[in-house]
This record gives structure tokens, sequence and C-alpha cells, in this order.
């Protein structure tokens, strides 16, 4: 059994990732993975990769169930839907296995995709396939299923921000980010957290480091962290840089209308216009 952190190095070659970073929606994604794979296909043995839904174990089939009960329950009376079934979340994330990687080798030709966003599935199964042309495999079995426990830390995380529990929501989402050191979401929601409670630095720190990061699953979602920064620096009065931090935002998706926004915010205060109390939220994950 092999754990994957999917990196740079070895993983694609520099066309496939720069193809991942200018995709900001799934749909785009998903053509830039059709397109790496044609180009891949040029230079490369041919590997079939044959994407298939996974087994959960009988645990993870009743905590996914568990956290579909919830995400209704959320989407029918808001956060207050999700009180009752606090508890049991709190359960499911404490029984929640010692290592849960999202990319996992179960053997040879064999690999587990904990993904719930077909983009992101096709992009990183033709991650796999090159690795597998690499390894000399004519074919590739990639088993896709829920990402069940940290999808339950970010819940779990998210409510006590909306709770403002902001010491405990850093801690859940810590115990998530120790199952999946690259989740973007958790590192997303744990900087939310660290904003919330007017910890800017901590917030920066959290996003500087995971946009220095090499993770593949990063770097096909940094425009929401680079939102964050820009939050951050608002915040602490550092207009120059927090423009900077939207610009690169606005690189990776030219419709982000939420870094357009802010820009013509920082606009106005740099044109001496006085902050507007709640005019600059956190913003979106998406």
């Amino acid at each position: 059994m092999k754990s994957v952190t999917m990196r740079r190095a070895g993983a694609l070659a520099a066309a496939s990732i720069l193809m991942a970073l200018a995709a900001p929606t799934a749909t785009a994604m998903a053509r830039q993975a059709i397109a790496t794979q044609a180009a891949n296909e040029a230079s490369t043995p041919r590997v079939s990769v044959n994407v298939v839904d996974g087994e959960l174990s009988r645990q993870e089939r009743r905590d996914l169930q568990l956290l579909e009960r919830a995400m209704r329950d959320v989407q029918a009376r808001g956060f207050a839907g999700l009180d009752r079934h606090l508890p049991e979340l709190r359960r499911a994330l404490d029984g929640a296995p010692a290592a849960y990687p999202q990319m996992e080798q179960r053997g040879k030709g064999e690999w587990i995709l904990r993904s719930d966003d077909l983009g992101e599935t096709m992009v990183l199964a033709t991650v796999i396939q090159s690795m597998a042309g690499g390894e000399g495999l004519s074919a590739v079995t990639v088993r896709r299923q829920a990402n069940v426990y940290p999808l339950i830390a970010l819940i779990l995380g998210s409510e006590a921000v909306e709770r403002r529990r902001f010491d405990e929501a850093v801690k859940v989402l810590d115990r998530g980010l120790a199952l999946q050191d690259d989740d973007w979401m958790l590192l997303k929601e744990k900087a939310s957290a660290l904003q919330s409670g007017g910890r800017h630095d901590e917030a920066l720190a959290v996003l500087d480091q995971a946009l220095a990061s090499d993770s593949l699953r990063i770097l096909m979602n940094a425009g929401p962290l680079h939102r964050g920064r820009g939050f951050s620096l608002i915040e602490q009065g550092r207009l120059k840089d927090a423009r900077a931090a939207y610009d690169e935002a606005l690189e990776l998706d030219l419709e982000d209308d939420h870094a357009k926004r802010q820009l013509a915010y920082i606009d106005g205060l740099e044109a001496g216009q006085p902050p507007v109390a709640g005019s600059v939220i956190p913003p979106p994950a998406t």
C-alpha cells in the first residue's frame, strides 16, 4: 500500500502543470486533462485508464451516510440543522484512520482517488496515467470514492467558525489536515478561522506556506488562497500587497468577480475613501 501526495517533480511535464493551473472550473480542468493526455500520448506508450466507483469500508459508508444526512439538514435549515448531528460527526472524526491520503496506490496498476470533484478526478487520473507510463504499465484502474473524513473535519470546522468558536475550529481543521495536508479547502477554512479571530499574521502564514507548496492539488486551486491573502492584507492596511494578491487570483481566473470587487474597493481606499464596515468579507471557497 502506497500513499501519494502528488508533487510537481516527476508527476507531470511543465506544460501539463500550466494547463492545470489555467483551469478555474471543473469543466475546464476536464478539458485540460484531456488535452494533456493527448499531448503525453505523443511521446509515451499509451496507457489505458479505467476510472470506476471505489468501494468504501463498512465504517466509511456509515460515516458518509451521516455526513450526507447532516448536509441535507444544513441545506434545509442552515447551521442550526447541524446541531443534532454534531456528536456523531465528532465521533466519526475521532474514529478516522491514521492515514487517509487523497491518492493511494493499493497494488500495481491499482489506485484509490478520494475526490468528490469530477474535474479534479480527471486531472489526477491523467497524472496517474503519466506515472503508470513511466513504470511500463499498459493499464491502470483508478477507484474514485468520497473523501469522507476531511469533509467531516471541514463541516465541523465551518460550524465552529460560524458559531465563533475560532480556537476549536483551528483544532478540528488541523485534525483534517493531519490526514491530508494539501487539502486546499481545509487550509482555506483554517485561514478563515484565524482571520475571523483577528489573527491575520497566522492566517497569512498558513496561506503562504500552502502557496509555496509544490502540491498539484493546491496549484489547481490556488485562486481562493490568493483571495484569502488579499483579505488579511487589506485588514492589515497593506493595500499594495493586497492588490498583488487579488491580481494573482485574476491571473488564474479572469472571471473572478470577488477579486474584481476587492480591487475596486482597494482603488477607493487608495483614493481616500473611508473603509466601509462589512465591505471586505472573507472570500468564498470558489
